[in-house]
């Protein structure tokens, strides 16, 4: 009796295992190793991605050519085959769609990585160097957060760095090569940052020795985070075309949007009154709607000259203060517009 229970035991710990391998295995294949589909611009990010996911799952020797396939013969061969087949399904769930057809009858999971890597990870290796370096030379913060900002850097370096990857003879002169590039990129970093972190970024240029791009981030980070706090969590990134579009305040202080007409550019009209577009219209020139004369026309009475009280010559005054002159690119016709419409208002 006793070793009957023994045998049942053995023999449920057996079922148990078997089916505890065959869960784990199911769930290996079903688990999806990356988000990133392989395109004909990522192999980068993509390869890297699936790495570390085909490692964590103690697959990678099936990529990198450690583990060739066995004899069929062999007591090995069943296992091998079932794994190689996981990591065959997971390379083909994560390229895209008109890539798939070019690995599918790959044999091994081997065969499709290496000829993923042949495709995209060398081919036309120059354009993309220079579309790359382009790109990060260009690349402003706009109404990007700085940590987006500096993120969108730190992919293109990461391509970069894997694009231009070389074999070095001698450590010293990789480490002095690899401290100028990261002193390049700060310089970059900084040069692509908004007009309002003039600031941070004169402090550490004039700081006398370049420090870490981390270093550097957190300064700027820190920065941002305190003109946050000052403005009560709303970020100042309104350029300064939206901004000529605003106009003082008017009569109630209520404010209305300057009139610009969106055919011939010209501000004080918009383009159902554009003379260009409508030149029946010239006939009211210098009338308003209530009979009254114009800005426009008071201007040509009286020989160019505005007459404005002391109260508009205060209001106008207070505007163009307000006006950021760091930030104002306008041209001087634009800002005599703008002054008229506010004189015209009272």
């Amino acid at each position: 009796g006793w070793s009957v229970v023994m045998a049942t035991s053995s023999s449920s710990t057996v079922n148990t295992d078997q089916t505890e391998i065959g869960a784990y295995r199911t769930e290996n294949v079903l688990v999806q190793v990356t988000t990133i589909r392989l395109t004909k611009e990522n192999y980068h990010p993509w390869s890297a991605a699936m790495t570390m996911g085909i490692a964590g799952r103690d697959r990678i020797a099936y990529i990198n050519g450690r583990k060739p396939e066995p004899a069929e013969t062999s007591g090995v061969w069943d296992t091998w085959f079932l794994e190689d087949n996981q990591v065959k399904t997971w390379i083909v769930n994560s390229v895209s769609v008109d890539i798939q057809p070019l690995i599918l009858r790959k044999k091994t999971a081997r065969d499709m990585w290496v000829i993923l890597e042949k495709m995209y990870g060398q081919k036309k290796k120059a354009i993309r160097t220079y579309q790359l370096m382009k790109t990060v030379y260009e690349l402003r913060q706009g109404n990007l957060s700085i940590a987006d900002y500096y993120g969108a850097l730190k992919v293109k370096w990461e391509d970069l760095d894997y694009y231009s990857d070389v074999t070095w003879h001698c450590p010293q002169d990789q480490a002095l090569y690899v401290a100028k590039e990261w002193e390049n990129r700060v310089f970059l970093f900084l040069a692509g940052l908004n007009d309002e972190f003039e600031g941070v970024r004169s402090q550490i240029l004039n700081s006398g020795e370049v420090s870490s791009i981390e270093d550097v981030y957190s300064r700027v980070e820190a920065e941002e985070q305190r003109r946050l706090v000052t403005t009560g969590g709303k970020r100042d990134l309104m350029s300064y075309n939206e901004r000529s579009a605003l106009v003082s305040r008017g009569p109630g202080g209520t404010t209305r949007s300057l009139r610009r007409c969106t055919h011939c550019k010209k501000t004080g009209h918009t383009v159902d009154f554009c003379w260009d577009l409508h030149p029946e219209k010239k006939g009211n020139k210098g009338r308003s709607s209530n009979g009254k004369p114009t800005v426009s026309e008071e201007t040509k009475s009286s020989g160019g000259k505005v007459s404005i009280s002391a109260e508009q010559l205060r209001e106008l005054r207070a505007y163009l203060g307000r006006i950021d002159v760091n930030q104002v690119e306008a041209s001087d016709e634009t800002k005599a517009n703008q002054a008229l419409a506010i004189v015209g208002d009272k």
